[in-house]
Formats: structure tokens, C-alpha cells, sequence
């Protein structure tokens, strides 16, 4: 059927005031609704995505740092040291506040070098924190990238040892 204007208008194919569609290039009838529901669903099933994806980046357990027998030792040897008749343990526990461990950290250094040499290429840096009553944090090199730890408590401190690897 065709308007005044000219337009072929579409043809009622049913008693009521249906419209059919009209036929693609080859013949077939499609209907934009059911694209659009198709595009709804997309949308939905790539919103529900994005949620899973950030419950699951933000509940995802952390995976607990690694303890190195080889580094523990090392820290275990650094706390038993005796400097002026005292061990670095004994220092560590008395101390409350802000602590001097300079001299400690001299051993500590000299240690680390007779161990990996120095200006060696397999260790960046390392840093020592220690954490409870005393307070006390030394580092030395370059602390970025993956690491081996140590950790051992001394009395109400926590005494950490972390290496730094290229």
C-alpha cells in the first residue's frame, strides 16, 4: 500500500494493528527488538563480570610472605652477636622507644657483605625493621622488587630482615 507521499507503508498482516517487519536482503524478517534484547543481555552479562572481577581483586586472601631458612639464620646469628657484653637479642629487649643499633648495623653490614660479597649482583638491597616496644629501621640499596624475609620475635618486638633481588 502506498501514502500520499509516496512511502510504501507496511502491511497489516493480522485483525489487529500488527506490524510485520520488513524482510532483510535475503528474505528474512527481523525484528529490532530481539536485537535489542540480545544487547540488553550483553550488557548485563559484562556488568555482572566487572563486579565478580572486583569482589574477586578485592577479597582475595594475600598470599603470606615466604620465610627463608638461610635469611632466619642469618638473623638468628645477627640477634645472638655480643657487642660490649651484651647480645643484639638482650639490646633489643631492653630498649623501649626509639633505639640506637648503629654499631649492631655495622655487623650486620659486614655479615651481609661476607655472605654475598659486595656490590654483589644477586641482592639489591636489604632492610631491617624492628617493631614493638623498640622502634628501629635501617636499610641500605635499592628496595624495590621481589624479596626473601626473615622474621623472628624478640620478647614484644618483632624483628624482620627483608633482602631485595634483582
Amino acid at each position: 500500500m502506498i501514502s500520499r507521499l509516496g512511502v510504501k507503508r507496511k502491511e497489516s498482516f493480522s485483525a489487529g494493528n500488527d506490524v510485520r517487519p520488513a524482510p532483510d536482503k535475503i528474505g528474512h524478517y527481523c525484528s529490532k527488538k530481539g536485537q535489542e534484547e540480545i544487547m540488553g543481555f550483553i550488557l548485563v552479562v559484562v556488568m555482572v563480570m566487572m563486579i565478580g572481577l572486583g569482589f574477586l581483586f578485592f577479597f582475595t586472601p594475600k598470599a603470606p610472605e615466604r620465610q627463608d631458612l638461610e635469611m632466619q639464620n642469618l638473623l638468628y646469628a645477627w640477634l645472638s652477636t655480643t657487642i660490649e657484653g651484651k647480645d643484639v637479642s638482650s639490646m633489643i629487649e631492653n630498649c623501649y622507644g626509639a633505639c640506637d643499633l648503629s654499631k649492631e648495623t655495622v655487623i650486620l653490614d659486614n655479615a651481609i657483605d661476607a655472605k654475598f660479597g659486595r656490590g654483589a649482583s644477586s641482592l639489591n638491597g636489604y632492610s631491617l625493621n624492628v617493631t614493638g616496644t623498640a622502634e628501629f629501621y635501617y636499610s641500605k640499596g635499592n628496595l624495590t622488587g621481589n624479596y626473601r624475609t626473615a622474621f623472628v620475635p624478640v620478647k614484644d618486638n618483632d624483628v624482620r630482615l627483608k633482602f631485595y633481588l634483582p
